[in-house]
Order: C-alpha cells, then sequence, then structure tokens
C-alpha cells in the first residue's frame, strides 16, 4: 500500500512537471492534442485495472483453493473423531470382556497358538518319533 502511494505521488510530480501538449500515435489511431500528464495518469490507472484484474483472479483461485482443503479438513476431523470414539469403544469392550471371562480367554489363546510355529508340521512328526 505504501508503495502504491509513493508511485502515484511520482505520478502527480511528474504531472505538475509536464503539462506540454502531445499527440499519441497508437496502431493506425492517433489523438488529438492532450496534455502530457492527461496521457501519463490514463496509463498508470490502466495499469493499476490491469494488475488488480489479474490480482483478483490470482485471489479467487486461491480462494477457492482454500475453501476445497477447508472442507477437506472438516471431513478428515470428523472420520478422526469417529474412529477415535470406536477406539474408546472398544478398549470399553475389551476391558469389560477381559473382566467376566479372562481365563477363558487365555486357555484358547494357547490352543490356537500351538498349531503356529516356524517349523513345518510334518517336520514335526518326524522329530517327534526320534529318542
Amino acid at each position: 500500500m505504501i508503495l502504491a502511494l509513493v508511485f502515484f505521488a511520482g505520478i502527480a510530480v511528474f504531472v505538475f512537471q509536464n503539462p506540454t501538449m502531445v499527440i499519441v500515435h497508437f496502431l493506425n489511431w492517433t489523438s488529438p492534442k492532450v496534455s502530457l500528464a492527461v496521457v501519463a495518469l490514463v496509463a498508470a490507472c490502466a495499469g493499476a485495472m490491469l494488475v488488480f484484474l489479474i490480482d483478483s483472479f490470482r485471489y479467487f483461485k486461491i480462494a477457492k483453493e482454500t475453501r476445497e482443503l477447508t472442507q477437506a479438513n472438516r471431513k478428515l476431523q470428523n472420520e478422526l473423531k469417529s474412529l477415535k470414539g470406536e477406539k474408546v469403544s472398544r478398549k470399553d469392550r475389551k476391558g469389560s470382556d477381559k473382566g467376566k471371562s479372562a481365563p477363558a480367554a487365555d486357555s484358547s489363546a494357547a490352543e490356537t497358538a500351538a498349531p503356529v510355529a516356524d517349523t513345518p508340521p510334518a517336520a514335526e512328526n518326524n522329530g517327534g518319533g526320534e529318542s
């Protein structure tokens, strides 16, 4: 903002120091005699409008992306809350299950863990007969 004010102050100084009348030629178009100050002001305003339009396009693009990311973030936060709720309810269920039938769970775990071994079952049968 300060830079823009300094720029326009420079334009104002230029305008007051250059009251000369000029003819502007642009492609096939020729202007009538116009003050150089008016030409400078019109050029500065046109440049400012161009920069404003380009920056507005960039701003709306960033705002859209921010809106999409915010929605995705809310969705993920809700999913995280629901997963944390499931985790808490599972802990509650496990705590109540352990208090009721802890010995039965240990014996069944030992029975199911026995067949799972690093050696294949055929090797156990052949090795078990030697003594």
